[in-house]
C-alpha cells in the first residue's frame, strides 16, 4: 500500500529544494542577521497588535475624533522632532547598548500599559502619555536600528537585507491589524498589550547577543552633515518627493473603497491586504534587480511602477482591479524605499551612518505626512480621481526625471551622485 503518492513526495522534495536555494541565495542565510529579521518580523506583528489595541481603547475612553487621531500623531511626531537627535546618539555610543536600552524601556511601558489595563486604570490621559513615551523611545531606537541590522550582510547584499526587512514590515502590516482584532476580542485588550511586551523583550534579547556596536573612529571631515553628500542627497529628495505623490494610494484608500467601489470596512481591508501582499512578493526581487539595474535606473522603475498601480485605481469600478492596483502600488512602494535606504545604508561612512539614516527616516515620513494631508485636503476640494491622477503624473515626471540622470551620469551598478537641484529640474522637464 502505498501511503504517499510518488508525485506528492516528487512535489513536496521540489518545494523543499526551492526553499533551500532561497535561503542559501538570500541574506537570511547569515544566523545574525536570520535571527534579528525573525525578531523584527515579531515585533512588527507586536506593534501593529498594540495600535488596534491603543486606538480600540482610546475610542472607548472618549467619544472625542480628536482623541482617536492623536494617538497617530504622538506616534508620528517624535520621529520628526528626535530623528536627527536620534541620528547623532548611534553614532556616538555603542548601538548594541543603544538599541537593547530602548527595547528594556519599550518592554517595560508596554507591560505598565498592560496592568493598566487589567486593572481599568488605562484612561485617556495615561493612555496618550504612555503612547507618546512609546513615539520617543521608537524615534531614538530607528536610526540606531536601520544602521545595526542590515550590516550584519555584506555590504553587496544589504539591499536584499533591507528588502527583506521591509517584506516582513509589510507582512505584519497585512496580518496583524486581523491578528489583533482576534486577540482584542478572545482574550482583551491587557493582553494585547503583553504580546507587544514580550514581542520587545524578544528582540532586545537578541540585539543582547550581538558583538558591541562601538562608535567608528571619526576622520577629519567627516563630521560634514550627509546633506552634502551628493550620493545620498539625490536619495533624500527622491523619498521626499516619492512621499509626497504615492502617499496618497494609502491615505485615500478608504474613500477608494467606501465611494468608488461602494464597499464596507471589509473592501477597505482586502485593498490594504492587495498592497501589503504586493510590497511583500517584491521584497524578494528587489535586491537582483538593483544589482542588475543599478539604485537609480531600480527606483526609476519601481516610481513608474507605483504610478502604473494609480492608474488603475481611477479606472477601477470593480474589487478586483482595484485590489491589483493597490497590489502594484505596493509592489512601487517596497522598491523605492527599500532601495533608497539601502543606497544611503551603504554609501555613507560609517563614522556618520545613523545620521545619514536619520535624515533619510525624516524625509521619507516628513514626505509621506505631507502627501497624506495634501492627498486629503486636495480631495475635499476637487475629488480623490483627480487627486489620483495628478500623483500619477507626478510619479511619471519623477520617475522620467530620474531615469534621465541616470542614464546622463552612466550610472553603474554601483551609482554615480546628482545633486538636489538636477534630481527636482530633471523630474519637471521629464518630458523633454
Amino acid at each position: 500500500m502505498k501511503f504517499f503518492p510518488a508525485d506528492a513526495i516528487e512535489s513536496s522534495s521540489h518545494r523543499w529544494s526551492l526553499a533551500a536555494r532561497f535561503l542559501q541565495s538570500s541574506p537570511l542565510r547569515h544566523t545574525t542577521f536570520r535571527w534579528l529579521w525573525l525578531g523584527g518580523l515579531g515585533s512588527f506583528l507586536g506593534t501593529w497588535i498594540h495600535n488596534v489595541a491603543v486606538r480600540w481603547t482610546a475610542a472607548t475612553v472618549s467619544t472625542s475624533p480628536l482623541a482617536v487621531s492623536s494617538v497617530d500623531t504622538l506616534q508620528i511626531l517624535p520621529v520628526v522632532l528626535l530623528s536627527l537627535t536620534a541620528g547623532s546618539l548611534a553614532d556616538s555610543i555603542d548601538r548594541r547598548r543603544l538599541l537593547v536600552t530602548t527595547h528594556v524601556s519599550l518592554t517595560a511601558i508596554t507591560l505598565t500599559m498592560g496592568i493598566l489595563a487589567v486593572s481599568g486604570r488605562l484612561g485617556l490621559p495615561s493612555l496618550l502619555v504612555l503612547t507618546a513615551i512609546i513615539g520617543a523611545l521608537g524615534a531614538l531606537n530607528g536610526p540606531a536600528w536601520q544602521a545595526t541590522v542590515p550590516r550584519q550582510v555584506p555590504d553587496e547584499e544589504v539591499t536584499g537585507a533591507v528588502a527583506l526587512i521591509s517584506t516582513s514590515f509589510n507582512v505584519a502590516r497585512t496580518l496583524g491589524p486581523t491578528i489583533g482584532a482576534w486577540v482584542l476580542l478572545s482574550f482583551g485588550i491587557a493582553a494585547a498589550f503583553f504580546f507587544n511586551a514580550a514581542s520587545y523583550l524578544a528582540i532586545g534579547l537578541v540585539m543582547w547577543r550581538l558583538p558591541p556596536q562601538p562608535p567608528s573612529r571619526v576622520r577629519r571631515g567627516s563630521l560634514a552633515s550627509p546633506l552634502t553628500d551628493h550620493s545620498l542627497r539625490r536619495f533624500y529628495v527622491v523619498v521626499l518627493l516619492f512621499g509626497l505623490f504615492a502617499m496618497p494610494c494609502l491615505s485615500l484608500l478608504p474613500i477608494i473603497a467606501r465611494d468608488a467601489l461602494h464597499g464596507s470596512a471589509f473592501t477597505y481591508g482586502t485593498l490594504l491586504s492587495a498592497f501589503g501582499i504586493g510590497a511583500a512578493c517584491t521584497g524578494l526581487f528587489i535586491s537582483s534587480m538593483s544589482r542588475k539595474l543599478g539604485y537609480t535606473r531600480f527606483v526609476a522603475l519601481t516610481c513608474l511602477t507605483s504610478a502604473s498601480g494609480l492608474a488603475l485605481l481611477t479606472v477601477s469600478q470593480r474589487p478586483l482591479i482595484a485590489a491589483l492596483g493597490a497590489a502594484v502600488c505596493g509592489m512601487g512602494w517596497i522598491g523605492t524605499i527599500s532601495t533608497s535606504n539601502a543606497a544611503v545604508n551603504t554609501r555613507s561612512r560609517a563614522e556618520v551612518r545613523g545620521r545619514a539614516l536619520s535624515f533619510y527616516l525624516l524625509f521619507a515620513i516628513g514626505g509621506q505626512a505631507g502627501g497624506s494631508f495634501l492627498a486629503g485636503w486636495m480631495a475635499q476640494q476637487f475629488g480623490v480621481m483627480p487627486v489620483l491622477r495628478a500623483c500619477m503624473l507626478l510619479l511619471v515626471f519623477l520617475a522620467l526625471g530620474v531615469f534621465k540622470l541616470s542614464v546622463h551620469t552612466e550610472e553603474a551598478p554601483s551609482g554615480s551622485s546628482f545633486s538636489l537641484e538636477q534630481v527636482a529640474s530633471s523630474a519637471i522637464a521629464g518630458e523633454d
